[in-house]
């Protein structure tokens, strides 16, 4: 049967026979407190065996109180030593995780104060103003390439160097030959190519520069064309041609240019030359070249 302290509420397991059919005084081991208990009918008669053992069974409920009472007594100790090791505990010997987490929690509510501050307001407006900045030069950088280059013409190589050329020109040169060949018995370079137009609006041609290289690339010869065609746009081409007679037997490249621009902006491209020379000029190879 189960018997409960009625000042703390702890329970006992205990036989019918140690209570009695009388009832009898108990002391709760945990409260320290005694109290009349009693007797609770069973639900059916004890066997006669157990009625041989209710004596031996009443003094047993004493050893049972004196043992739970023990064991209370001890669990109490127990805890109130822990407290007192947790209260007693330096600062210093608290476990790292709870120490970090202490942190975080601090920094999280300090953040938190700070962003609601004017200072930290402006700080974060003056970061996002700065990135849009950024991004609207380097916007102006790519896609106004071209009229950056034409205010500024040495901006051209750092554009090269980039691998982004800028063409201000609007005009280009394709299908460019360079070819020696004999004509009454003397060396003649025949040069020819196509102009591209580039833009939309029509664009006036401006003369074409033809410059030889030596194979180190130094011009050693230049001499200008005019084109028959005055202006290009977009999708439109011209072809030209010149020819130059007993040209310098050192000559290697031939490159073409467009001339009356700034130098560095405009296209230019180099092309070998082929075919036989004359016995007073030895054959040179041309190559296309893109400076």
């Amino acid at each position: 049967m189960i018997i409960t302290c009625p000042h703390c509420q702890t329970k006992y397991q205990v036989t019918y026979e140690a209570i009695g059919s009388v009832g009898r005084k108990v002391q709760c081991a945990y409260c320290q407190r005694a109290w009349q208990q009693e007797p609770v009918r069973p639900e059916a008669p004890p066997e006669p065996a157990d009625q041989l053992f209710e004596a031996m069974a009443e003094d047993g409920l004493d050893e049972a109180l004196a043992a739970e009472e023990k064991a209370v007594a001890a669990e109490l100790a127990q805890r109130l030593a822990a407290e007192q090791e947790r209260e007693t505990k330096p600062a210093g010997e608290l476990d790292p995780a709870v120490i970090r987490k202490r942190q975080k929690a601090f920094l999280r509510r300090q953040s938190a104060l700070i962003a609601h501050l004017p200072l930290a307001r402006l700080r974060r407006a003056a970061r996002v103003g700065g990135a849009l900045v950024l991004c609207g030069l380097i916007g102006l950088f790519y896609f106004g390439r071209v009229q950056l280059v034409e205010r500024i013409p040495s901006l051209a190589g750092v554009y090269a160097s980039l691998g982004m050329g800028v063409n201000v020109v609007g005009l280009d040169f394709s299908n460019i030959t360079a070819q020696r060949a004999l004509r009454d018995g003397k060396d003649v370079l025949i040069v020819s190519a196509q102009l591209v137009g580039l833009l939309p609006d029509p664009v006036a041609v401006p003369p074409v520069v033809v410059t030889l290289l030596d194979p180190a690339g130094a011009a050693i010869y230049e001499w200008s064309v005019t084109p028959s065609v005055r202006d290009l746009m977009a999708g439109e081409r011209s072809s030209f041609d010149t020819q130059l007679a007993l040209p310098p037997g050192e000559a290697a490249r031939m490159r073409l240019s467009f001339g009356a621009t700034a130098g560095n902006v405009a296209p230019r491209q180099t092309t070998p030359i082929s075919g036989n020379a004359g016995p007073s000029a030895p054959q040179a190879p041309i190559s296309p070249e893109h400076p």
